[in-house]
């Protein structure tokens, strides 16, 4: 079993300091599960720990223990042994009822109450913490412009008149709301269609950048847990740990034959999902912007393999590079492109 203690960072854009670090240190120490009339533990012996503001991936096969072991996080199931520690403080202490409100939870199901609006939705735990109206609309608006819902449009609408990617953004500001320093994420973006999907992580892997929480969230998807974790936790069964590396260290170095079957045959192309444009344009230099920029365009915090698809779906030979504001950087043409490729790992496809 590899266990390291580093950190992948995504760096964010020069001009930009790095937002402030607002999550909690997790500590799991032989955390274990065993149901009553049952030979094997569901959980056996897992020890983690996860640094504040981390992002972390629960990856394993349906059945292997990995919602079981982040349920024990909120006490939605009791351990049978072990220990849960949130910045120091054992978690079995604490009334389970008020440890939940303090723990953001977003789930595949989603869970809105159909007969609340969007608005009561999410600001259900700040209401049961006793939070003043005021404030609570106030945080509302807050978090719907963050997940992208304009507040005016949607604050007043009930579930059903959202569409599955609109009501998973809900789920989430709903998490936020009482701003808690841990969220728990348990396969959230599952059930919806592979586009809206894709387009959900890449906005949450920007949130995710301005929020630093501590995250645990789970998966079955290897392209998934690439893409949106800071290490993996590759589960056997029984969330016996194989290896809990940072992405780029289980694609260059898979701690054994099950952890290579996750990475499969396409290590190179999946490299370039993990390098932002950002960290690749230390070794390349935009070139001016023109007079007419390209309507296609990434910022530094998009992968090399985003600026690959926005080529493509253009039909441009050339993207643009802007800042987070949308102020327009430089320009990237195809041989460039083809360079920042190659540096990522794959194949020059000149």
């Amino acid at each position: 079993m590899s266990e390291s203690s580093s950190t992948v960072v995504h760096r964010p854009s020069d001009q930009q300091p790095a937002p402030a670090i607002r999550g909690a240190r997790i500590q799991l120490v032989g955390l274990t599960k065993r149901y009553p009339g049952q030979a094997e533990a569901a959980v056996d012996n897992v020890s983690m720990e996860i640094a504040p503001g981390e992002l972390v991936m629960l990856l394993g096969p349906s059945g292997c223990g990995k919602t079981t072991t982040m349920k024990m996080i909120n006490r939605l199931i009791e351990p049978t042994s072990g220990q849960i520690l949130i910045d120091g403080e054992d978690v079995l202490r604490f009334d389970p009822t008020e440890l939940r409100r303090g723990i953001g939870y977003v789930i595949q199901q989603i869970g809105l109450f159909p007969h609340m609006t969007i608005a009561e939705n999410v600001g259900l735990v700040p209401k049961l913490l006793g939070w003043k109206a005021a404030r609570i609309a106030a945080r509302v608006d807050e978090l719907l412009d963050l997940v992208g819902l304009e507040p005016s449009g949607y604050r007043d609408r009930y579930p059903k008149q959202l569409s599955g990617g609109q009501q998973q953004r809900v789920g989430v500001a709903r998490a936020l709301a009482a701003d808690p320093p841990v969220m728990l994420m348990d396969e959230p973006f599952g059930a919806t269609d592979p586009i809206t999907r894709e387009h959900l992580q890449n906005e949450f892997r920007k949130l995710q950048r301005e929020l630093r929480k501590t995250i645990i969230f789970v998966t079955h998807d290897f392209d998934e847990a690439l893409r949106l974790g800071d290490r993996i936790a590759v589960l056997r069964d029984r969330s016996v740990i194989a290896q809990f590396d940072p992405p780029e260290r289980i694609l260059s170095q898979p701690a054994d034959d099950y952890v290579a079957g996750f990475v499969g045959s396409a290590a190179a192309i999946r490299r370039s999902g993990l390098t932002t444009v950002d960290d690749a344009l230390r070794h390349i230099e935009l070139d001016p912007i023109g007079d007419e920029p390209s309507g296609a365009s990434v910022t530094g915090d998009d992968t090399v393999r985003d600026a690959i698809d926005v080529m493509l779906r253009s039909g441009s030979n050339r993207v643009t590079v802007t800042d987070r504001a949308g102020v327009a950087l430089g320009g990237l043409d195809f041989s460039q492109i083809c360079e920042l490729w190659t540096r990522a790992g794959g194949h020059d496809v000149r």
